[in-house]
């Protein structure tokens, strides 16, 4: 079986990469917290359009909705509490 890789074009940056993509871009995020995270946006309406999976094995998320998914999970945390 091929593997598909993305590779940005030259002169341009990429949006969207694998899991490894996401935690080199995120330094310190583990994969078991990714997977965590990727679950609760795919459940949530405004963030699941950042995940796009199109087989079980294939994922791809854009960088720049997880971390505005980041960003809201931190005000979520401090205005709601745990479990809001």
């Amino acid at each position: 079986m091929k593997k598909i890789r993305y590779v940005s074009a030259d002169n341009t940056v990429a949006e969207w990469g694998d899991k490894s993509a996401v935690c080199k871009r995120f330094d310190g995020l583990k994969v078991k917290t990714l997977n965590s995270y990727l679950t609760e946006m795919r459940k949530n309406p405004i963030y699941s359009q950042y995940v796009i999976n199109p087989s079980h094995k294939i994922v791809w998320i854009n960088f720049e909705g997880f971390l505005s998914f980041l960003l809201y999970r931190q005000d979520r945390r401090y205005k709601y509490g745990k479990g809001a």
